[in-house]
């Protein structure tokens, strides 16, 4: 309810006017937002969030402003996906992050990676040998081995 409703005031307040296009990677629904640039960060949501969540709305914004693009996509799962037949589980959700880190390096000369909480331990796992630019953790699970005991 929190989620819904900040999102709301963000909406309200801050317009909310940011080019956004939905598509499909790979049967991944996603989302690319802002002007056309040579940056782009991959926005990687958490535990019960989704593609288009407050958090990356405002991300989206904010690296508008600074000549980046954001791709969003839903995890197993999570949004679009909720009924998905995927199970959000690490090898899975590895698997899907590698896809959009490929489809990112092909359309972009610069890739930075923005996650939340448990997004963020599948991209640490997911982009271990990949160049990146930024990264930007929010809340970041390291351990979660720990978290399941």
């Amino acid at each position: 309810m929190c989620a819904v409703f900040c999102q709301f005031l963000y909406v309200l307040f801050h317009g909310g006017n940011i080019l956004k296009d939905n598509f499909k990677i790979s049967n991944i629904p996603t989302v690319l937002w802002g002007n056309k640039s040579g940056k782009i960060f991959i926005a990687v949501h958490g535990n019960m969030s989704n593609k288009e969540d407050a958090v990356i709305q405002i991300l989206a914004e904010e690296a508008n402003q600074k000549g980046y693009q954001v791709l969003s996509f839903d995890l197993p799962e999570h949004g679009e996906r909720k009924n998905d037949n995927t199970p959000c589980k690490v090898q899975f959700c590895v698997s899907e992050l590698s896809i959009i880190m490929n489809y990112a390096k092909q359309h972009w000369k610069e890739v930075s990676v923005f996650a939340c909480s448990m997004g963020a331990y599948f991209s640490l796992l997911a982009f271990q040998n990949d160049v990146i630019e930024k990264a930007l953790f929010l809340s970041p699970v390291v351990n979660m081995e720990r978290i399941i005991e």
